[in-house]
C-alpha cells in the first residue's frame, strides 16, 4: 500500500465534510495537508475521485463514492484492530470516536466523559459534535464507533440503547405570566411568539407536538444554537421548547424559567448508538457498559423530571 492510514483518514474527512477547509479543521491539519492526501490516493487509485463544484464544494465521482465506501469500512476495521491490539495486556486502551447531538453534549457528556476516565484511564476519546443528520451520517459511514443521540434520526438497523426519555420543557422569559405555574399547557403557548431551535429533524419534532393537540406554533425566530435561544429567551424575545434541561435552567437565575409541559406529549428516546462493526471492540462495549450502567444507576435523573412535576404533567 502506497499510502498511508493517515491519508485514508484525512481522505473520508474530505468526503464526509465535501470541503477541504473543513476537514482541515476537524482533523486539526493544514488544508495543503488534506489536499496532498487526495493527490496521493487519486494518484495511486488511477482515476479522479473528487469534483470541485462552485456553490457545493468537492463532490466526489462515482469512483470516488466507491473508494469512499471502501476506505469508510477499512478505517472502522483498523479502530477495532487498534483497540483490540492495545487492549491485549489487560484493560480495554486505544481511541474511541464518540459522537453527541450538540444541543445535549453539555448535559450528557460530562458525566460520561468522567466515568471513563475513572474506570480506564488508558482509553482516549475523540469527541465529534453535530445535529441529528450528522450525528446519523457518522453512524452510516462508521466515522464513529458510539453516539449519544436521539432514536428519531438513528438508522433503524444500527444497535441502540435507550438511556432515557426526553420530556420536552418549556423556556419561559422571567416576567411571563406562565412562570407563575408549576407546568405550561401547549393551548397557553400556541399564541406566543416562540423561538424554534432550527435544526435537521428539530422542526418537525416541535411542530408535531403541537399539531397532537391541533395547534400550530406562532414561530418568530429561529437559531441553530441552543445557547442563542437561551439567550433570546431571557432578553423576552418569547419562549422555546428544549427536551433536555440541566439544574441550571431550572435554578431561575439566568432571566428565564422551564416549566414542564401538561399532558401526553411525544417524549423520545435519547440513548446510546453504536456500528455493528465497532460492537467487536472491547473498547467500545467497555464504554457502552458504563454508558448504561451510569444510567440505570440515575447518573442522568437530574436532567429528567422530578416525581412532583410527573404528576403534576401525567
Amino acid at each position: 500500500m502506497h499510502f498511508t492510514l493517515k491519508q485514508l483518514r484525512y481522505f473520508d474527512a474530505v468526503l464526509r465534510t465535501g470541503s477541504i477547509a473543513r476537514a482541515a479543521i476537524e482533523m486539526n491539519i493544514s488544508q495543503s495537508s488534506i489536499t496532498a492526501a487526495i493527490d496521493s490516493v487519486e494518484q495511486h487509485v488511477g482515476a479522479e475521485l473528487f469534483r470541485r463544484i462552485p456553490a457545493k464544494g468537492l463532490v466526489p465521482t462515482e469512483t470516488g463514492q466507491r473508494v469512499g465506501r471502501l476506505v469508510t469500512g477499512f478505517l472502522e476495521q483498523a479502530r477495532v484492530f487498534e483497540s483490540e491490539l492495545l487492549s491485549l495486556s489487560g484493560a480495554p486502551s486505544g481511541t474511541l470516536s464518540l459522537a453527541c447531538y450538540a444541543p445535549s453534549a453539555p448535559h450528557v457528556l460530562p458525566p460520561v466523559l468522567r466515568h471513563v476516565a475513572r474506570a480506564y484511564p488508558s482509553i482516549r476519546i475523540d469527541l465529534k459534535e453535530g445535529d441529528m443528520q450528522t450525528i446519523s451520517d457518522l453512524l452510516h459511514t462508521g466515522s464513529v464507533d458510539l453516539a449519544l443521540t436521539y432514536r428519531r434520526n438513528t438508522p433503524e438497523k444500527m444497535p441502540f440503547k435507550s438511556l432515557f426519555h426526553a420530556r420536552p420543557w418549556a423556556l419561559l422569559p422571567q416576567n411571563s405570566p406562565l412562570a407563575l405555574d408549576d407546568s405550561v399547557a401547549l393551548e397557553d403557548l400556541a399564541d406566543l411568539p416562540m423561538i424554534l431551535l432550527d435544526l435537521p429533524t428539530t422542526e418537525r419534532y416541535f411542530r408535531e407536538i403541537f399539531s397532537s393537540r391541533g395547534l400550530r406554533p406562532n414561530v418568530v425566530h429561529r437559531t441553530k444554537s441552543s445557547s442563542v435561544l437561551r439567550g433570546l429567551v431571557a432578553a423576552d424575545f418569547g419562549y422555546s421548547l428544549l427536551n433536555i434541561c440541566g439544574p441550571n435552567d431550572r435554578s431561575g437565575q439566568n432571566g428565564y424559567v422551564v416549566r414542564p409541559l401538561r399532558g401526553n406529549v411525544p417524549s423520545p428516546e435519547f440513548g446510546v448508538s453504536c456500528t455493528s462493526g465497532s460492537l467487536r471492540s472491547a473498547m467500545v462495549q467497555a464504554v457502552l457498559k458504563i454508558v448504561t450502567d451510569l444510567a440505570e444507576n440515575g447518573g442522568f435523573d437530574h436532567l429528567l423530571l422530578g416525581e412532583t412535576e410527573r404528576t403534576i404533567t401525567l
